[in-house]
C-alpha cells in the first residue's frame, strides 16, 4: 500500500469543495430550524412568500399548499411551504448564453 503525504494546507484545499457539498442540505436545514418556527401564522406566510391575503385563500381552498387548522386556528408547516416554494425553483442563465 502507498501512501502519499501531502500538506496539511493542500488537503484542506482539495478536501474542502467535496465536504461542504456533502453538507449543504443539512447545514441549509439546520439554520432554518434554528431560525424558523415550525409552523407560519398567515401573517408570516405573507412575509414569506409576499403573497396577499385572498391568494392565500384560494391556494388553500384548492389545496395548492398545506395547512393544519384547530377549530379558526390555521397554521402553515415551514418546511413543506419552502419545499412548494422550491418546486418552481427556475435556475439562472450563465451570464453571455442566451438561448437559441
Amino acid at each position: 500500500m502507498q501512501m502519499i503525504l501531502t500538506p496539511l494546507e493542500d488537503a484542506a484545499t482539495k478536501l474542502a469543495p467535496s465536504i461542504a457539498e456533502k453538507l449543504k442540505p443539512d447545514l441549509v436545514q439546520a439554520i432554518r430550524q434554528g431560525v424558523m418556527s415550525p409552523f407560519l401564522t398567515k401573517a408570516k406566510l405573507k412575509d414569506l412568500t409576499g403573497w396577499s391575503d385572498r391568494q392565500i385563500a384560494y391556494k388553500r381552498s384548492r389545496r395548492e399548499i398545506p395547512f393544519v387548522q384547530r377549530g379558526r386556528l390555521i397554521l402553515f408547516p415551514t418546511d413543506e411551504i419552502i419545499a412548494y416554494l422550491d418546486e418552481g425553483y427556475v435556475p439562472a442563465r450563465p451570464r453571455g448564453k442566451r438561448p437559441q
